[in-house]
């Protein structure tokens, strides 16, 4: 006994997107099981543009539809080439199969299909300097320019994708007279060592512009640390000399005459700074006298004291000297009063 399925698996393959003034292929197969093929009719939306019944002469037809041009050469029961495809075609295509009879079978299967416009230029990164210190903010905004649909817009920060929490969303930003749409994407994370603890001591910042699969381009930004500068002692930082002796920048008159007077400036410097030890000898020896003159004083003081004290003992030991004569003269007297 003869059994027939009849038609079955009907499958099209459309592509997702098709850029502005591309191709497009429009594939759709089937499997008759034994059915004989009445027609392949191809729809945009509800109207058809293209039909391919092989039992008519000829069994190609075109019916016309604002922005499709079908390639007659390259079409057949399976195949449609869309040629120079424009954004007003976007949308959903469908073919529909039909056994002849006894079956008649028919049946429909849809694809969408969008025609990208691409941006002129590649995305760009703003508001975010070159470097950072450990301890800033890094805020900065990706933009990518016009193109249709608004491109989808990531970032990555060392290559790792950047955390939901760093990304601030914003809606596309739509230009009235084209319809296309400006993609902005912010990013706001807090700067740390971590961010530069890597080979090149560099933070690397991507900003990744994506439509469908057809179109991907990055821009990138490399970020170093800003470390506190360290001055050496005694030396100010607007006065510091980056150059060596022999690359000097160029300096005009005026310039001149500041750097001689600053030279001269450090010559009388010099120049003092040399006759310093003569200075210190000097005053060593004016403090020398000073202590030389105390010393005489004080032992001037002390001769002068001995020797008044020494005059003063003296009256002491005449006064002395009196009354011991005066009792010897008492004595005397006495003892010759009593001679008689």
């Amino acid at each position: 006994m003869d059994i027939s399925l009849g038609l079955r698996d009907v499958r099209v393959t459309v592509p997702t997107a098709v850029r502005k003034g591309d191709d497009a292929h429009l594939i759709c197969n089937y499997d008759l099981e034994g059915d004989t093929l009445y027609s392949v009719k191809w729809y945009k939306g509800r109207r058809e543009f293209y039909r391919y019944t092989p039992k008519e002469n000829p069994a190609m037809k075109i019916f016309p539809l604002p922005g499709i041009i079908v390639e007659r050469l390259h079409s057949n029961a399976s195949h449609v080439l869309l040629t120079t495809v424009e954004p007003n075609i976007s949308g959903k295509f469908s073919c529909e199969v039909s056994a002849d009879a006894p079956s008649f079978h028919t049946m429909i299967v849809s694809g969408e299909m969008e025609i990208v416009e691409l941006p002129e230029q590649k995305p760009t990164i703003t508001g975010i300097h070159s470097r950072y210190r450990q301890g800033d903010t890094l805020q900065g905004n990706c933009t990518s320019h016009y193109s249709k649909p608004a491109a989808n817009l990531t970032w990555t920060i060392n290559d790792v994708p950047a955390k939901v929490t760093m990304i601030k969303y914003y809606p596309p930003i739509k230009d009235a007279t084209t319809d296309l749409e400006l993609s902005v994407q912010e990013v706001n994370f807090l700067v740390t060592f971590l961010h530069f603890n890597n080979s090149q001591g560099r933070l690397k910042l991507k900003c990744t512009s994506r439509i469908h699969t057809i179109y991907e381009t990055s821009v990138e930004k490399s970020i170093e640390e800003d470390r506190p500068k360290i001055l050496a002692s005694g030396t100010s930082g607007h006065n510091m000399n980056l150059y060596g002796p022999y690359d000097q920048p160029p300096q005009d008159n005026e310039q001149m005459m500041d750097q001689n007077n600053l030279h001269l400036t450090h010559y009388k410097t010099d120049m003092a700074s040399s006759s310093s030890p003569l200075m210190l000898a000097k005053s060593l020896s004016s403090t020398a006298l000073f202590f030389s003159a105390l010393v005489l004083s004080i032992g001037l003081l002390f001769a002068f004291k001995r020797i008044e004290i020494g005059f003063k003992l003296e009256k002491e030991n005449m006064r002395e000297n009196k009354k011991i004569n005066k009792l010897c003269e008492t004595r005397r007297v006495l003892t010759d009063l009593l001679k008689f």
